[in-house]
Parts: structure tokens; C-alpha cells; sequence
């Protein structure tokens, strides 16, 4: 059975990793699908062949998505493409994440909070007013972190960020009411983002993470995979998760149930 049947979802950020795991996910429930990065390069074209073969429609949508001018920028040529969105996965963010407190400035700030909640939050505004105007649902999804609930050294600037992620969707819920538009939060737990050995490899998961270095903080004695991700996606998009809204949806092995965390 395919969930997402002619439904029009754009992800941020989805080069590799998450984000792609969620672009091809999606793809094989009948979603037309808008991959948006910084890059351009043979592992954006192979993504979108990927989602291609899945007989669907697949476009790429260049820009930063840390400011309203990019964001809708990528809207704009979102919407030329597939002439409505339907869901929106804010997924988008920058690799070097970790940052010690004393060596966190003003623009490393900023670029965080740009990138992973202003950029979230206009972004999703854009996308509601999209939804709205069609007269269709919406599902708005924002990927937020098991740093939101825990704090741990060198985090602080990115789980401050990935926190608030969890209370502005719970603003969402309450501001789009009765427009049958959800918002919600996956908070992933530490997911091996490594694309598979062959990009030519249409698989969703790459190399997985050294199961032995998970068994003393995680229950689940491993790692997670984008397809973890992914599949928490697809239930929150589709009618299965209809009536979750405004919630954090925590995908990571009981890593927070038992109050482990290490980096």
C-alpha cells in the first residue's frame, strides 16, 4: 500500500543522510518529491533518479534555507515544479554542530539559530500559507534532536536551537487550528548518516554504526539508520498519524528512556 499517493513533499537538506533516507522513503509511497541543498553535484542526480525510478516526479531546488529570501526562493521554484505542497520536512542543517561554550561567537550563533529554527520557522510559515490558500491538508515536520532533552558538553548552541523546535511546533498545532494542518517534531538519536559505499546503490542506509559502542547507552544495543527516520516521517505525512500534532516523536533506540548520552 502506498501512503503518499500524488501528495507533494519538499525536504530540505537532503543530500545524503537523513534527508535523503526521507526523499526516497517517501517516494516509494507515491509522493512527488523536491530535494533542497546547497550543493549540486552527481550525488543530488543520483538521488533524483532514484526517486524517478519510483515513478514518480523528482526536482532539485538549490538554496539556503537559513534566510526568508532563500527560503522562498526555494518555495518559488517548489511550486512552479509541483503547483502545491502538501508536506514540508525541515531537515536542513550544517555539519559542524558541535561547538564548546567559550568558542561559540556571534556567528556561530547565528548560523545556527538562522539555519535550524529561524529558517524552520519561516519556512513552515510559508508552507502553511501554501496549504492554506489551496484549500488542501498540510503535514509540517521538523527534525529536532535527543540534544533537546538532555545537555551534554559542546552542544549547548545546537540543542538550544533543536529545543525550541519542539515548542514552536506545539505553536503551530495551536495556530493553524481547524485548517487541517499538523506539525510535529522527530527528534533522531544518533543516526550513522554515511551514504551507502556506491552512490550508484539505491539503498536508503549506509555503513551502520559499530554496534559495540551503542550497548552501554542505548537499549536497543546499536545505532539508528536514515530508514529509522525516515519511516517516523512517513507515519507522522501520512493518514496513519493524522491525530498526532504538535508532539515530538523521540526515534532513538531508549537512548533518553535511559537517561544515557554520550558523544
Amino acid at each position: 500500500m502506498k501512503y503518499l499517493e500524488g501528495k507533494n513533499v519538499l525536504i530540505t537538506g537532503a543530500r545524503k543522510g537523513i534527508g535523503r533516507g526521507i526523499a526516497i522513503t517517501l517516494s516509494e509511497h507515491g509522493a512527488n518529491v523536491g530535494i533542497n541543498d546547497i550543493v549540486e553535484d552527481e550525488i543530488i542526480n543520483k538521488n533524483l533518479s532514484i526517486i524517478e525510478k519510483n515513478g514518480v516526479k523528482a526536482s532539485f531546488h538549490k538554496g539556503d534555507v537559513s534566510s526568508i529570501t532563500g527560503i522562498n526562493s526555494v518555495f518559488d521554484s517548489f511550486i512552479n515544479s509541483h503547483k502545491q505542497i502538501d508536506i514540508l520536512v525541515n531537515n536542513a542543517i550544517f555539519p559542524d554542530q558541535q561547538c564548546s561554550f567559550f568558542e561559540t561567537d556571534e556567528a556561530y550563533w547565528d548560523r545556527m539559530m538562522n539555519l535550524s529554527l529561524k529558517g524552520y520557522f519561516f519556512a513552515s510559515q510559508r508552507a502553511a500559507h501554501e496549504m492554506v490558500n489551496n484549500g488542501n491538508s498540510g503535514r509540517i515536520i521538523c527534525l529536532s534532536s535527543v540534544h533537546s532533552y538532555v545537555a551534554m558538553p559542546n552542544w549547548t548552541a545546537y540543542g538550544t536551537a533543536k529545543m525550541a523546535l519542539r515548542r514552536m511546533v506545539k505553536g503551530i498545532a495551536a495556530d493553524l487550528s481547524g485548517k487541517n494542518i499538523t506539525a510535529n517534531c522527530i527528534a533522531p538519536g544518533a543516526i550513522s548518516n554515511r551514504l551507502p559505499d556506491n552512490i550508484q546503490d539505491n539503498s536508503i542506509d549506509g555503513p551502520p554504526h559499530n554496534a559495540e559502542n551503542f550497548k552501554n547507552f542505548v537499549p536497543a544495543e546499536k545505532g539508528g539508520l536514515p530508514s529509522d527516520i525516515a519511516n517516523a516521517v512517513l507515519y507522522l505525512s501520512s493518514e496513519l498519524g493524522q491525530y498526532v500534532n504538535g508532539e515530538t516523536l523521540l526515534v532513538d533506540g531508549g537512548m533518553i528512556a535511559s537517561r544515557k548520552i554520550h558523544d
